[in-house]
């Protein structure tokens, strides 16, 4: 039976994450990540309805946003527009603007890390498609050298089938000249006995005469 989908969502890079999967193992595998994206608190289940009806209409497959916005989650997202920078203030030397600071660059690095990973998940899957259509490439080419090989055979074999026949006629015809030329020279003999008896016959019938004369 298969198990009810939930909708999972989180942040990654540019974008905001949603998924409708059966399990948070199954959405951070989804996403390229570890279940513990849910235990330090950077995913979680949704029930925000627009979010949901999305997620349910894919099942399984990853829609995106860009991040901080209130646009609907689609599969394939545009980057998010980028914002202009305010105006250089004073800089303030109070624990929460170096807080403020930290945070900034820690999502920039983490940002930068993110856009890296993607990238290289990018490169990788190219790798793996090229491999893959070279390695069916190789498989194609085999086929078609073992079909072409088959066909030779198959046409050798037929050639020798056709030869050995080929000699059985001629052989054939030899022979049967042969024996009507042997049954001529029987007819011949036959025919110079059958003289010889002729003349016995007569020798016979004659000395029979010359007995009684």
């Amino acid at each position: 039976m298969a198990r009810k989908l939930k909708v999972f969502q989180t942040s990654i890079g540019f974008f905001d994450l949603a998924i409708a999967a059966p399990s948070m193992k199954a959405a951070a595998e989804a996403w390229g990540s570890t279940p513990d994206i849910f235990q330090r608190g950077f995913a979680k289940q949704t029930d925000d309805a627009k979010v949901v009806e999305a997620a349910m209409a894919t099942p399984g497959v990853v829609l995106r946003r860009p991040v901080g916005t209130d646009e609907g989650f689609v599969k394939h997202a545009a980057l998010p527009k980028a914002e202009a920078k305010p105006k250089a203030s004073a800089p303030k030397s109070n624990d929460k603007d170096a807080s403020a600071k930290k945070d900034r660059e820690a999502s920039a690095k983490k940002d930068k890390a993110e856009v890296l990973r993607l990238k290289r998940a990018e490169e990788r899957e190219a790798r793996e498609r090229k491999a893959e259509e070279e390695r069916e490439a190789r498989e194609r080419k085999k086929a078609d050298a073992e079909r072409e090989r088959a066909e030779k055979r198959r046409e050798q074999t037929v050639s020798k089938i056709n030869a050995a026949l080929e000699r059985a006629r001629h052989d054939h015809e030899e022979a049967v000249k042969s024996i009507k030329e042997q049954r001529e020279e029987l007819d011949r003999a036959e025919a110079r006995e059958d003289e010889k008896l002729e003349r016995a016959k007569k020798a016979h019938k004659d000395a029979l005469k010359d007995v009684d004369s």
